[in-house]
């Protein structure tokens, strides 16, 4: 027995000194290399905090699936086969397809294989060491983002491993016949094999497996929630979840008439027999990346439910009062995290009337609220009962409709499905639920995102995806902003760390979790503070009395009623 003990123990030191050797013989700036049992060596590059200068080492675009394109176009994601030799991981790999980055390729480039973008990038301090992990799943409408989007240089900061894994998106993600052809909800599968790649693998980089939080902002928040409920989701796969503006059970997150689309984007093709699932398939698997971008431009898409892989076998609200499984929650919103639908649709009836005095303020808000898709009436009802004078209503007076605009936006698409979410999970008081609000107003803003926002009569206030400016390195910062980033990355790594948010600078402060569905809160401003009713926040435009400032008028709009 003494002598098997001891073969162990040398086995054990031979291991920890492979691991060692692998792991730190670089030196501070040498480019680290690290092999991935079953799969291969990569090559990594070395970069520095942006605050403190503590260097961190990056493997960027590191490939966990085959490319899913020809047979496997629409189909579950397949494991990456092992590779020869050093894989270069100090570049970005391909980011899924999307019309605004294809649309930029010369002919050479189109000649590629543009669908083999299932990679995921890794940033460490220690790859010896056994850190928490954070698992970021990025938003962009379902259509749109990737890893390069997401600078560590704030994260890296904090004692973590950060994973920032690309997905399918659009057409090529989400389209699905409900078949074994195209069996649907393929980014979420493809979420779930990265997640399975981290628990293999995320030990050789520093990463701890058994301590991994998935963190999803947007449609990445709506992701999250279905990687929560999916019966599909191993137990072990994540310990904790951040959910940053979405819920999976919000109106936006699920395509109710998923095969009407694939008609719709067959026939736009111009194929062959799309009532039929199979001609229709055959045709949408061998187009050409490019021209299936340019027909699905004016197309939404999400995830759906009844898929054949069984990730999502009921709709969300059912598979959330069945959850037999729950993990400590921390979510919530930006204070204005409804403005840019309120932009969008801005853009439609512009583009429709000419202009909205064609509309009544009634006529307007209906058309908003319609978004939301209560058939009972019953949130117009409410919603105009609470946030318009009579007089108001069946007048043309935009100006002074646009707070009230802005908040039920803030509704509809955010707030309400956000606080239902976590309510649902605070009622069942298995785990911790902390709830927050976004207030802090900084120097930049992803208001129009890149296209700009000059057009528009209104501010976008504290935007949808502001909070990520601060959790990311993605602007450069003045004085207070730098402020708020590192109360941004307290919050989120005292989460992902030890299950409780917690500011730095205010040690006194003391967060806690909902303990009913109206709080406690939290707002996330210059200072954080707690605050006890959730319900206050969807008048938060309409109560303010500086809410002028967010019309973009010299005139001093007419005063608005208070909130019931």
């Amino acid at each position: 027995m003494k002598q098997l003990l001891g073969i162990l123990a040398i086995v054990v030191t031979l291991v920890v000194v492979v691991a060692l050797v692998t792991s730190k013989s670089i030196t501070a700036d040498s480019p680290p290399r690290v092999t991935i049992p079953g799969q291969g060596a990569v090559l990594g590059s070395v970069a520095e905090t942006l605050w403190t200068k503590q260097k961190f080492y990056s493997f960027r675009g590191i490939p966990y699936a085959e490319s899913p394109s020809g047979e496997l176009r629409f189909k579950p994601p397949v494991s990456r086969s092992p590779w020869q030799g050093t894989y270069d991981a100090r570049n970005f790999g391909k980011r899924c397809p999307v019309i605004t980055s294809v649309g930029k390729l010369n002919a050479s480039q189109l000649q590629e294989d543009l669908e083999d973008c299932l990679n995921l990038s890794v940033y460490s301090k220690n790859l010896a060491a056994k850190q928490p992990v954070m698992f970021y799943i990025y938003g962009g409408g379902f259509t749109n983002g990737s890893a390069s989007d997401h600078p560590p240089h704030h994260l890296l900061e904090k004692d973590i491993v950060l994973v920032v894994a690309q997905y399918r998106v659009g057409a090529l993600g989400w389209l699905t016949t409900l078949t074994d052809e195209m069996p649907g909800n393929a980014p979420v599968l493809d979420l779930l094999l990265a997640l399975s790649w981290v628990q293999s693998h995320i030990h050789a980089f520093g990463g701890d497996p058994t301590r991994v939080t998935i963190v999803g902002q947007s449609a990445g928040a709506a992701m999250s929630g279905a990687l929560l409920l999916s019966p599909q989701t191993p137990e072990h796969y994540f310990k904790r979840s951040i959910v940053q503006s979405g819920a999976i059970t919000a109106p936006w997150a699920i395509n109710r008439a998923p095969y009407a689309q694939v008609q719709r984007i067959c026939e736009a093709l111009q194929c062959a027999k799309c009532e039929d699932k199979r001609q229709a398939y055959d045709c949408l698997r061998r187009v050409d990346v490019l021209q299936l971008l340019r027909v699905t431009t004016e197309e939404s898409f999400c995830p759906v439910i009844g898929d054949v892989q069984g990730v999502l076998p009921a709709e969300p609200q059912t598979l959330l009062r069945n959850l037999k499984r729950t993990v400590p929650l921390m979510t919530g919103f930006t204070k204005h995290d409804g403005t840019f639908v309120l932009a969008t649709l801005y853009d439609v009836l512009l583009a429709k009337y000419g202009s909205i005095a064609k509309l009544t303020v009634r006529q307007l808000a209906n058309t908003l609220i319609d978004l939301g898709k209560d058939s009972t009436s019953l949130s117009n009802n409410l919603l105009l009962r609470m946030l318009f004078r009579p007089e108001i209503l069946d007048s043309h007076n935009h100006t002074a409709a646009w707070p009230a605009y802005i908040d039920i936006a803030n509704i509809i698409y955010m707030k309400s499905p956000v606080i239902a979410y976590a309510n649902e999970l605070q009622r069942r008081g298995a785990a911790p639920v902390y709830l927050y609000t976004f207030d802090y107003a900084g120097e930049h803003t992803r208001f129009g995102y890149e296209l700009g926002n000059s057009q528009y009569p209104f501010e976008g206030g504290v935007h949808h995806s502001n909070d990520n400016i601060y959790v990311f390195a993605t602007h450069k910062l003045n004085a207070y902003d730098t402020q708020i980033a590192k109360k941004m990355v307290d919050l989120w790594y005292s989460f992902i760390a030890d299950g409780e948010p917690k500011v730095a600078d205010q040690p006194e402060l003391a967060i806690k979790a909902m303990e009913t569905e109206s709080g406690p809160y939290f707002h996330i401003n210059q200072l954080v503070s707690v605050d006890s009713d959730i319900l206050n926040e969807l008048t938060v435009t309409a109560d303010d009395p500086e809410r002028y400032k967010l019309i973009r008028t010299s005139a001093m709009p007419p005063a608005l009623p208070p909130s019931v």
